[in-house]
């Protein structure tokens, strides 16, 4: 048992290292939703393509805000969909709660399918705006967490509630999840009736300033346990959950390689500070007006049914789920109306740990 917990101990050591390190990890999976914006010719003396919905006079002037077309709306609505997927707090769990003096560790790793073809996921650092079609994202995407999670007493007999955090590789994002369970019909292991159980959770996002998102789960559990040869236990359990994703467009800089303060800096009638910028903009707060945000976005509702096992050898468990999260249809509420374009995603999640 002691080498099984120094094990355990070790591989949260790794997950909570790899999870923290990542901010000098920038990977292919980090937003650039800069990226979403096709690239046009600019007036620019370098000649250099930029972002399409920067408008300037002949001059190199900047002539009013930067404003995401209809298309990059969309683009932005459905990528914010797929990855909120990828994010969302996974249920590789069972409907019977832990117990009072329950208490349970666990690592978890998740695969998650996306539409690695589709333009929006353009967005990414991984593509290049210039030659998108050169690479693309991996077809399934992975996730590591590591989770805590306890049976209590109050406010109701059969309450259980888990933290956790989630780190998509080959990115700087972590997903901070936390849910509460509440069995409602649980116990009866020797007869043949299934345990029933909701759950709510929520998952944080940190690791990039160009998006806010939350995800929300509702999730309808049922399984049903047996013994196995009298040393094991396993327990088949299944559901259906109702994802919600908020995402909020934070500011990106249109034409990041031209420096703002530095042109406001630069003398009237002077040499522009670098050829990204304009000579006309100097001494001048012009640049700013590149600076943009994707609008809010109106709630992204997702339904995803799922089913897995969980098997127990003493303390020491495993679980697998495989869940199906159907394609995306909901829209913004602007004039724009921009509609989710995500497709449906399956996912395997796979945890271990040790039940106390």
């Amino acid at each position: 048992m002691g080498l099984a917990r120094s094990r355990l101990i070790a591989l949260f050591g790794i997950l909570g290292w790899s999870a923290f390190a990542s901010r000098a990890w920038a990977g292919k999976n980090d937003l650039e939703l800069l990226n979403l914006c096709p690239r046009a010719p600019s007036v620019l003396a370098n000649g250099v393509a930029e972002c399409s919905w920067v408008h300037r006079r002949a001059d190199g002037w900047i002539t009013g805000p930067v404003v995401p077309d209809a298309q990059g709306r969309e683009d932005f609505r459905s990528l914010m969909s797929e990855l909120g997927v990828v994010l969302a707090p996974h249920v590789p769990m069972v409907a019977d709660n832990l117990g009072i003096s329950g208490f349970q560790l666990s690592a978890e790793l998740g695969l998650t399918e996306i539409s690695h073809n589709q333009r929006f996921w353009n967005g990414v650092a991984g593509v290049s705006p210039n030659n998108p079609t050169a690479t693309r994202p991996d077809a399934m995407l992975t996730t590591v967490g590591a989770f805590v999670r306890k049976g209590l007493w109050l406010p109701v007999p059969t309450i259980e509630l888990g933290v956790g955090v989630v780190h998509l590789l080959d990115s700087q994002l972590l997903a901070w999840q936390s849910y509460a369970k509440l069995a409602i019909h649980e116990g009866f292991h020797d007869w043949p009736i299934p345990s029933f159980a909701l759950r709510g959770a929520v998952s944080y996002l940190t690791g990039t300033d160009q998006v806010r998102m939350t995800i929300t789960s509702f999730d309808l559990l049922v399984s049903k346990g047996f013994g196995l040869l009298k040393t094991a236990r396993v327990e088949p359990f299944a559901g259906w959950s109702l994802i919600s994703i908020f995402a909020y467009g934070g500011r990106i800089d249109a034409t990041p390689s031209c420096d703002a303060p530095q042109v406001a800096a630069t003398p009237t009638g002077g040499v522009a500070p670098n050829p990204d910028c304009a000579s006309s903009q100097n001494g001048t707060t012009n640049d700013f007006e590149a600076n943009f945000s994707f609008p809010d976005q109106n709630v992204i509702t997702r339904y995803r049914v799922f089913a897995g096992f969980k098997l127990k050898f003493a303390i020491v468990f495993f679980a697998a789920q495989y869940e199906a999260v159907f394609a995306g249809s909901s829209q913004d509420g602007s004039s724009a109306n921009a509609r989710d374009r995500s497709a449906t995603q399956s996912a395997i999640s796979l945890s271990s740990g040790l039940d106390f």
